[in-house]
């Protein structure tokens, strides 16, 4: 893996507005405050965690509906409760196999939440960027350099530096790529986690479960720019530090 990241990041200010503009600017602030964002994201992951479990247990009282009465009376002769033991057993199975259906659910929909806001909020911030290698030579036949790679990698470079900007008000710390349509995004300190405390399970378990979003984010960014991309997510520091992580990106082929 080489680091394809070496630019300084974008201009954060501007000098070209009017002083009344800018102190009409500082008594009506125009974005929303980051806390207030973090709880509504919060709100978000329970409300679609509470949807995907209530689903699931309609389902399960329809399938029961439907299934014939068990005569316990029948199941508890010659044998004794062993029945009634295995069906207690068949349950509690039934019900960790659902508890993981419904978590592959609700991650699978705050994905798609993410990959829906990442495709718009691309479209509005590369609306006038050109995203493309420079001219190639007719003389360079097959050996020339491959457009296809350097389209994605300046792809993958927006994506870095002005649309990770836009979210998160900082660049990717560090990107790798093959040059063969893989690249890891590392981000040593992820705002939306940086709260969560190190090396507890449960902190864990919902740093994985936020990841989603932005693991869509990143996958309706890149499909806004014509890159298909399979995305998934990494700790660096193996749960000591939740804030640490890697997004890691498979150009579909």
């Amino acid at each position: 893996m080489t680091s394809a990241l070496n630019s300084p990041p974008p201009s954060q200010g501007g000098s070209s507005g009017s002083g009344t503009g800018a102190a009409s600017r500082g008594s009506h602030p125009t974005h929303v405050s980051e806390a207030a964002y973090e709880f509504l994201l919060t709100e978000i992951l329970h409300w679609v965690e509470a949807e995907c479990t209530s689903s699931s247990a309609a389902d399960a009282r329809k399938r029961r509906g439907g299934s014939a009465p068990v005569d316990f009376d029948a199941r508890t002769t010659g044998t004794g409760f062993t029945g009634i033991l295995d069906d207690i057993t068949e349950t509690a199975q039934t019900r960790e196999e659902r508890a993981i259906l419904n978590a592959e659910r609700a991650a699978a929909k705050i994905e798609r939440l993410g990959f829906d806001v990442g495709y718009r909020l691309c479209e509005r911030l590369a609306q006038h960027k050109a995203l493309g290698p420079p001219p190639v030579p007719s003389s360079a036949g097959k050996d020339g350099p491959d457009p296809s790679a350097s389209i994605q990698l300046e792809a993958v470079k927006f994506l870095c530096k002005e649309f990770w900007t836009e979210v998160f008000r900082k660049q990717i710390d560090k990107l790798q790529t093959n040059h063969r349509g893989v690249f890891v995004l590392k981000d040593h300190e992820l705002r939306w986690l940086r709260r969560l405390p190190p090396e507890d399970e449960t902190a864990r378990v919902a740093a994985i479960k936020m990841l989603a979003f932005p693991c869509g984010l990143i996958r309706g960014a890149l499909s806004n720019l014509g890159i298909s991309a399979v995305v998934s997510c990494d700790f660096l520091a193996d749960g000591k530090n939740m804030a640490a992580c890697s997004f890691n990106i498979k150009v579909k082929s």
